[in-house]
């Protein structure tokens, strides 16, 4: 049995219902790469010594993976020697932090070389373990919107965002260009085995889990539930993977959602997961996956607007901060339609 895409509402994100009604403003979006920056949070210092040598390097207009086979080149090592902790976007000015295994190298760093390649160094340092994935506590994004129409429209649901926060659905990132990374799962879903190959195999997997997960969640906010506890919803602590599960809800619980404490939380599926098509299950099954819980809700911390109508017609900033594996993308459409020129020509 073959999945329709119309069975799942948040297919291609676009499609996915607004928790506050389609945004009325509009604006260009990504027109220089400078008008998305994002910056990593390590949420720690290194130490100072060991085998790995930490860099903290800002990039225009480069994506992790190209980043990455730079330093390779650069410090003559394999690949995989070369450790990031999150996966960030061509399009922008991006902050990031790398790790290069030189056991018993002692490299000086040229920042000059670095340039050369398009990479800044901003800090480095050395430490006694490698980067790993998920290592960085949260991104700070600052976000430049061009010819922004009805402004106010996105004051006044900031404000609403600030406190009730956003669903939490995975980016358009997540599916690929035109959604093809469903496509391509898909056809390893039909034949009802795992790819050989690792990163298509890891990249079908969190693809079709996002898919199910943005379906569910899109689900619950069509029914205006996506912020309230449900019966077998784990409860989820803010900043944290951890998580509860209660028989019934109660004052204290709902004074410490509107706090911002907990999160009506949902599921990444797996093997064992009766909500998803018979297909799906199966292949889970094939990767022997266990249910994991990602929140419902996604809070922005320091959601800030800055309004500038001086110059390039009216221009607004947009700041704020998400924990790892949130997207900038989920909080932005609930705020302002979006007209993405980060396939057109820099300017």
């Amino acid at each position: 049995m073959s999945i329709q895409h119309s069975t799942l509402p948040a297919f291609g994100f676009e499609s996915a219902p607004y928790a506050y009604g389609e945004p009325k403003a509009q604006a260009q979006f990504k027109v220089q790469p400078k008008d998305f920056v994002v910056e990593e949070v390590l949420g720690f210092e290194p130490c100072g010594e060991g085998e790995h040598l930490f860099l903290l390097l800002q990039t225009d207009d480069h994506n992790t993976r190209y980043t990455q086979k730079c330093l390779a080149k650069y410090f003559q090592v394999a690949k995989n020697a070369v450790s990031y902790s999150g996966l960030k976007d061509r399009r922008g000015l991006t902050s990031q932090w790398f790790s290069i295994h030189l056991p018993g190298k002692n490299v000086e760093v040229e920042a000059q070389a670095l340039q050369q390649q398009g990479i800044t160094l901003l800090q480095h340092n050395r430490h006694n373990k490698k980067l790993r994935i998920g290592t960085h506590k949260r991104n700070r994004f600052h976000i430049y919107l061009r010819e922004v129409s009805q402004p106010d429209d996105i004051e006044s649901r900031i404000e609403v965002i600030s406190q009730q926060g956003v669903p939490n659905y995975f980016g358009p990132q997540r599916f690929g260009h035109n959604a093809n990374n469903i496509a391509e799962a898909m056809q390893w879903v039909e034949q009802v085995r795992l790819p050989d190959d690792r990163t298509i195999r890891s990249r079908a997997i969190s693809t079709l889990r996002a898919w199910c997960f943005n379906g569910a969640l899109a689900q619950r906010v069509e029914k205006h539930s996506w912020n309230a506890w449900q019966e077998n919803d784990p409860i989820m602590l803010d900043g944290s993977q951890s998580y509860f599960m209660e028989e019934q809800w109660s004052e204290e619980l709902e004074q410490r959602l509107q706090q911002g404490d907990i999160h009506m939380g949902g599921w990444l599926p797996g093997a064992e997961s009766s909500c998803v098509e018979p297909n799906l299950q199966a292949f889970f099954s094939l990767a022997e996956l266990k249910e994991e819980p990602r929140p419902f809700r996604l809070l922005p911390q320091r959601l800030q607007l800055e309004m500038d109508s001086s110059i390039e017609g009216n221009k607004v900033k947009i700041s704020f901060e998400l924990p790892k594996g949130a997207y900038a993308t989920t909080v932005l459409r609930e705020l302002v339609n979006l007209n993405d020129q980060s396939g057109s020509a820099q300017s």
